[in-house]
């Protein structure tokens, strides 16, 4: 092997340096993230609200990493085929920009998957459930109520419009939202 090292230029060993260290370092990212759940700089939403998607940043280590597998085994194997240094570099340059852009699209995608779990009581308009505590008439107090919405059997306030009050048991339909939680409802009938 070191003869074959010693054999190898200035700029095809710069390539094979990038190109196992890179592919080590890819290693280690996917043992971390297999055996110890790093996600490393791919977190959730920023501060302002936005997407989980839209925290993956296209100059993030995995990224990074990428580019440097997909430049350095560009660059090793063309040098290794005669290929001019001009052309090497720039294809490899190409391939890691691909290898990038790969990387940064799949990474998007895996972390737009990723449910965050907080009940939107908007889903439920157009739900029908039923009376869990009495519901006062007239929107004169709160009661409760039973809807499945967003995949789970919920207890939420609820008022009504009503002129009787709705006892336990009785259907509803969920017609509009009260702030932030409490479901305005009516009799189903």
């Amino acid at each position: 092997m070191d003869h074959w090292w010693q054999a190898l230029d200035g700029m095809a060993r710069f390539f094979w340096i990038v190109a196992i260290g890179a592919s080590l370092f890819q290693l280690l990212l996917f043992a971390g993230s297999l055996f110890m759940g790093h996600e490393f700089d791919h977190g959730g939403a920023d501060a302002h609200g936005g997407s989980a998607a839209e925290g993956v940043k296209v100059l993030s280590v995995r990224a990074i990493t990428a580019f440097l597998v997909g430049f350095g085994w560009t660059g090793a194997l063309l040098t290794q085929g005669g290929w001019s240094i001009l052309l090497t570099t720039l294809l490899s340059i190409i391939v890691g920009a691909v290898f990038m852009a790969m990387i940064f699209l799949i990474m998007r995608l895996l972390v737009s998957l990723k449910a965050d779990g907080t009940l939107d009581y908007w889903n439920a308009v157009g739900q029908s459930g039923h009376v869990y505590v009495t519901i006062p008439p007239n929107r004169t107090g709160e009661g409760q109520v039973e809807v499945l919405f967003q995949g789970r059997l919920v207890t939420a306030n609820a008022i009504t419009d009503a002129d009787a009050p709705l006892a336990p048991r009785t259907p509803v339909l969920v017609h509009s939202v009260e702030g932030k939680t409490t479901l305005v409802v009516s009799p189903a009938r």
